[in-house]
């Protein structure tokens, strides 16, 4: 029996040392292998095995984290959290390897991984940063549930987005910021100023540059012109869920959104759009008018609406070409200037006794308070003038055109009833539109010009010798560009610059027609509001140096230098002693001629009083100096008269009229030079008015 259990113990402590030696060799064997095995899989180009992780690991490679191990961000920090994603991965890896993965990879990344130490830690996220034009804080992004709902650093931070790892895109943005509730966009997260501010650089739109402080500074709200700026409600569509789930109970909870959102944004991140459609913002697609239905009210009247649309955007003319308005191309909407402010049309009871009693409805009216609410004082009759001009040319071509109608349809001839409906469509474009150029200013004087053209056109094939009508008489046109905002500068009342007449009329319509830019300094300037000096407009050279052209001799015979009245009436008025109102005074000079003191053109001057001693003797020449003194003496005591003359009791009459004194001696610009006991008179006069 001893030696039995010997033998038993024996063999039981060689199958120790067996099995001790087999665990060393094992160990010695596994240890190393499973070290290098692990280090190996830590790898991030181990992720990169399997096919399906390609596009995965190539926006990797080429993004701002391919410095980072996959597993620094997709592993947890800590022993455990390791060992955890070391399963996962050898799950994923079996599945690969049974061919049993599904087509979409799926994968987590902490916030812990992402605040972990010498990575994006709670400081590094404090403060404003910029996100392209966009100032965003993480802050209030991550510290505080926004919509109720708790977010995570990959609520934003897509996993893969167009090739691009670990990135944010500003529909993501949208998704949030504009997603409906109860069918309405909360302000409190649309606001335009929380992420965009004023911008405070130019612009360009519409191959122009745009400066938007000063409409900021003048109260216009971003809604008033860029309105609306979002597209899409961020639907969900029930089938979507079927893209990630096949079990009936995942499914019939469609519609519980606070649970969805629990499970699918703050305990899991699955991409918003897997089962939101997209949200746009910004500038919209252009949109042309819709064609109009020929029901309703379209049944019987032409659609109004939609000749504006067309002549807003710019389109609907035949042989015209394409010409938004530039309001139209940086979407301003009808209701940015159709404000109310001047009240409303329509709604008229007359209507309501030819349609059963339903009068139609009011809209709001617009006009030019709109234009200057939004432009500024500068815009100050602009409209006016636009519609002016516009109405004159409709005035002016539809008595033309009902003329030629029957002409035509006597004479039977296609190509000229063709030429003829061309034109009358297109001149009942611009009257249906009804805002006489307001809507796209440009774009009408292109259509009324070619009415007038295919007017003239009919004419002359009916009668081959007959004059220019139609394309005759119309509005000046800049061929640099100025009549797009400013027309009827032709038929405008004559200004006076330092007391000398000026026509616009003779300048652009004469036998030798100017343009703008000879004259004015035009786009190369530049308002201050669009990038420029603020020279826009103002006279590109000196006053004086109009005499270069005004004082040259020319083939034009309606142009006579030595005609110094032409311009200068009023000195010349002056010289003679005879103003309205005012007691006449000539002098014999009035006999003599301009040339005679100023020279003859081109070389007129500013004449020396020694010039006087030429015709007069040596004692006249310290006259001069001594009749501009006592000018000048009077024209201050007359000043300081009319500084209390309220206070005095001095009649308004009296006060008036010493006002119209100082006019008439400064409009002369002599001071007395050309008329000294006029002078003298009309002054003293003034002054004993008012003592």
């Amino acid at each position: 029996m001893l030696g039995w259990t010997k033998r038993v113990f024996s063999r039981l402590d060689m199958l120790v040392r067996i099995g001790v030696l087999a665990v060393v060799v094992g160990l010695a064997v596994f240890v190393p292998t499973t070290m290098v095995a692990v280090e190996y899989t830590a790898r991030s180009e181990f992720c990169n095995s399997c096919h399906i992780m390609e596009p995965y690991y190539e926006s990797w490679v080429n993004s701002s984290h391919a410095n980072v191990a996959c597993i620094e961000c997709h592993y947890e920090p800590g022993a455990l959290e390791t060992v955890e994603g070391k399963f996962q991965g050898l799950s994923q890896l079996a599945k690969y390897a049974t061919r049993t993965e599904g087509t979409k990879p799926w994968a987590e990344v902490s916030d812990q991984s992402c605040m972990r130490s010498g990575c994006h830690s709670v400081r590094k996220l404090e403060g404003e940063i910029a996100f392209g034009s966009i100032k965003f804080d993480h802050r209030s992004h991550l510290l505080e549930s926004r919509r109720g709902r708790r977010l995570r650093c990959t609520s934003c931070h897509s996993q893969i987005v167009q090739g691009d790892h670990v990135s944010v895109t500003d529909t993501v943005c949208f998704m949030c910021h504009f997603m409906p509730v109860d069918g309405e966009i909360p302000e409190s997260t649309s606001d335009c100023l929380m992420c965009h501010g004023p911008p405070e650089r130019s612009v360009e739109i519409a191959g122009r540059l745009f400066e938007h402080t000063e409409y900021i500074e003048r109260g216009v709200d971003c809604q008033e012109c860029h309105d609306p700026v979002v597209a899409g409600g961020g639907d969900v569509r029930r089938e979507r869920c079927h893209s990630c789930h096949g079990e009936i109970g995942h499914i019939e909870r469609f519609g519980e959104t606070e649970f969805l959102h629990e499970m699918h944004v703050t305990e899991h991140k699955v991409e918003c759009f897997e089962c939101h459609d997209e949200i746009f913002h910004g500038l919209l697609p252009l949109k042309a008018p819709e064609p109009a239905k020929k029901e309703g009210c379209g049944a019987c009247h032409e659609d109004t609406h939609g000749a504006a649309g067309k002549v807003y955007a710019g389109i609907g003319a035949l042989g015209v070409a394409d010409r938004p308005s530039r309001m139209f191309e940086t979407r301003v909407v009808c209701d940015a200037c159709h404000t109310g402010r001047i009240g409303r049309f329509g709604g008229d009871d007359m209507l309501a006794s030819v349609h059963g009693g339903h009068a139609g409805s009011t809209v709001a009216a617009a006009g030019e308070v709109d234009c200057i609410h939004c432009h500024g004082p500068g815009f100050s009759g602009m409209l006016t003038d636009w519609q002016a001009t516009v109405g004159a040319e409709l005035d002016r071509l539809g008595p033309i055109l009902d003329e030629l109608e029957a002409e035509v349809a006597e004479a039977e001839d296609a190509d000229a009833r063709r030429l003829f409906e061309e034109a009358r469509t297109n001149l009942l474009l611009v009257e249906l539109d009804g805002s006489r150029g307001a809507h796209n200013v440009s774009y009408v004087l292109d259509v009324l010009g070619a009415v007038a053209h295919s007017t003239d056109a009919a004419r002359t094939l009916l009668d081959p010798e007959a004059q220019p009508l139609a394309a005759t008489g119309g509005p000046f046109l800049s061929a640099v560009g100025c009549s797009e905002c400013h027309l009827g500068v032709e038929h405008a009342e004559d200004v006076f610059l330092n007391g000398r007449a000026f026509s616009h009329d003779r300048h652009l319509l004469g036998a030798a027609p100017l343009d703008c830019d000879a004259c004015h300094a035009t786009e190369n300037a530049g308002r201050v509001g669009d990038g420029g000096d603020g020279a826009h407009g103002q006279p590109s050279f000196p006053r004086e140096d109009c005499a270069s052209c005004h004082h040259e001799e020319r083939e034009d015979e309606a142009f006579d230098p030595y005609d110094c009245s032409a311009c200068h009436a009023h000195q010349e008025s002056f010289v003679a002693g005879a103003f309205e109102g005012f007691p006449e005074l000539p002098t014999e000079m009035t006999e003599k001629a301009c040339e005679d003191c100023h020279g003859e053109p081109p070389d007129i001057a500013q004449p020396d009083t020694a010039l006087c001693a030429l015709c007069h003797d040596e004692e006249y020449e310290p006259m001069v100096g001594q009749w501009q003194t006592g000018t000048t003496e009077l024209v201050q005591s007359l000043e300081r008269a009319l500084q209390d003359a309220a206070s005095r009791g001095i009649s308004d009459e009296a006060v008036e009229r010493a006002r119209k004194a100082l006019a008439l001696i400064a409009t002369d610009g002599s001071r007395g030079a050309h008329n000294w006991p006029f002078t003298e008179q009309v002054l003293e006069e003034a002054l004993s008015g008012l003592e």
